[in-house]
């Protein structure tokens, strides 16, 4: 049903927003116009589409009736959820393809690490340069829903308002990835301090 909503919004928002935006260009407009007025209506029908059937908190982009499944999940045990508030945060940026790190201050003092390429729907961007899409992750409190034997996340909740980051290392090196000494995905550290981290990776790599 999710889909259906969203297939039918798509098209009556497409052919809505082409219409009255052909319908206001004189007789004598170019042909190109009418390829703009094509594109800013497919981009803003997939916009309306995703705003209006997905469930808060999950990709921008997704159609997806993935609640459900996390509900069911949750019931039979597969599924750890874990509540939390932080304060800030700074990003390493990603090495190759395998997305950007967050090292997230938490209110207790310890630094919660993610990195992963489903980080990557959160990071600002622009659409067609015509609408920017803000950051909504890390923010001031968030759930993390990861399966219990592997540890991959499989949802995040945003809640709180977003926050931006202080500052953006350069990406960490190969022998890091080789050596395993860089923190994985859901990793707490308690060994430094977020202001010992954020020197700490700063001296080796900078920013940028």
């Amino acid at each position: 049903m999710r889909l259906i909503i969203a297939a039918l919004t798509f098209f009556i928002g497409l052919f809505a927003i082409t219409g009255m935006f052909t319908a206001l260009l004189p007789a004598n407009a170019p042909d190109w116009l009418t390829g703009v007025g094509v594109l800013i209506g497919f981009s803003l029908s997939i916009i309306l589409a995703n705003k209006l059937v997905n469930v808060p908190g999950t990709s921008f982009w997704r159609f997806s009736r993935a609640p459900e499944t996390w509900e069911q999940t949750d019931e039979e045990g597969l599924i750890v959820t874990t509540r939390y508030r932080a304060t800030r945060f700074f990003q390493v940026g990603e090495c190759g393809n395998e997305g950007p790190h967050y090292f997230i201050e938490l209110l207790d003092g310890s630094v919660l690490h993610m990195r992963g390429r489903y980080l990557s729907v959160f990071e600002p961007h622009k659409i067609v340069k015509l609408i920017n899409r803000p950051r909504k992750f890390p923010c001031t409190e968030f759930v993390v829903r990861r399966d219990r034997y592997d540890g991959c996340a499989v949802d995040i909740q945003c809640h709180g308002r977003a926050l931006e980051p202080e500052i953006a290392a350069l990406p960490f090196e190969k022998p890091d990835f080789q050596k395993g000494v860089m923190p994985q995905d859901g990793d707490i550290i308690t060994s430094r301090s977020y202001d010992e981290m954020k020197a700490l990776l700063l001296s080796r790599y900078g920013h940028s």
